[in-house]
C-alpha cells in the first residue's frame, strides 16, 4: 500500500512541476482530494459529464481512477474516449444495489491505487449508504488522499446523501444551440467556501454522454 502512495505522489509532483497543472474546469481534481463530494441532478445525466472531466483529470497525472455503479447509468464509451481516458487505468464496476456500491467503494480506495473514485447512485432503486460506511469513506478519502465523488438524482432542497459531504454541486442542462449545451452548476453545500456560488461548462456534441 505504501509502494502505492509513493508511486502516485511521485507521478502528481512530476507532472506538476514539468506539465503544469491540469486544465482548470469549475470543478478541480486536487480540491476534491480527502473530501467527500457529491454532484446532483433532478432530471437527467448531467453529472455523468462532469465525473468523466474528473477522471480525465485523475489520468493527467498518472493516477488511476474507478467508476462504480449500475448497468443503467454509466458513461457513454464513445463520448468518453473523446476526453482521451485510459481505459487501462479505468476500473468499471457494475453492481446490482447502491450497499454493493458502497462497499467496493470502500474496497477500492482502501487500496490506495485510485485518484477518484466515481460512485454512480443515479441508477439503482434505493441510493442511501448506511452512516458507518460512508464515515470510513471519508476516512479512507483523507488517509489516502484520494477523492470520492458521489452522483445522484435529487432536487436542491432534498438532502445530500450524507452529512460528511463536503460539496455539494446542483447541476442542470441548457441548450445553447442545437449541438451544443451548457452545464449550469450551483454549489449547494461548501463547507470551505460556503453555498451559493455558481459555475458553467459548455460542450459540443455529440451528446451521448449527455
Amino acid at each position: 500500500m505504501k509502494s502505492l502512495l509513493s508511486i502516485r505522489d511521485v507521478h502528481r509532483a512530476n507532472h506538476l512541476l514539468n506539465e503544469g497543472s491540469p486544465p482548470s474546469t469549475g470543478l478541480d481534481i486536487e480540491a476534491l482530494r480527502g473530501r467527500l463530494t457529491e454532484l446532483s441532478v433532478e432530471l437527467g445525466h448531467a453529472p455523468v459529464t462532469l465525473a468523466v472531466e474528473l477522471i480525465a483529470q485523475s489520468q493527467q497525472i498518472d493516477e488511476p481512477a474507478a467508476w462504480i455503479g449500475s448497468s443503467t447509468s454509466v458513461f457513454y464509451p464513445p463520448d468518453a474516449a473523446d476526453w482521451g481516458l485510459d481505459w487501462s487505468a479505468l476500473a468499471v464496476l457494475h453492481l446490482h444495489d447502491a450497499h454493493r456500491a458502497g462497499r467496493a467503494a470502500d474496497k477500492l480506495l482502501r487500496s490506495g491505487a485510485f485518484g477518484v473514485i466515481i460512485v454512480d447512485l443515479i441508477g439503482f432503486r434505493h441510493s442511501s449508504l448506511p452512516a458507518p460506511l460512508l464515515g470510513r469513506l471519508l476516512r479512507l478519502a483523507k488517509t489516502h488522499d484520494s477523492a470520492a465523488v458521489f452522483l445522484t438524482s435529487s432536487a436542491d432542497s432534498s438532502p445530500s446523501v450524507s452529512p460528511l459531504v463536503a460539496l455539494r454541486v446542483q447541476t442542470r442542462w441548457r441548450r445553447v444551440d442545437p449541438a451544443r449545451l451548457r452545464c449550469d452548476c450551483t454549489v449547494v453545500k461548501d463547507k470551505r467556501r460556503g453555498p451559493g456560488h455558481h459555475f458553467c461548462e459548455a460542450y459540443d456534441g455529440p451528446l451521448g454522454l449527455r
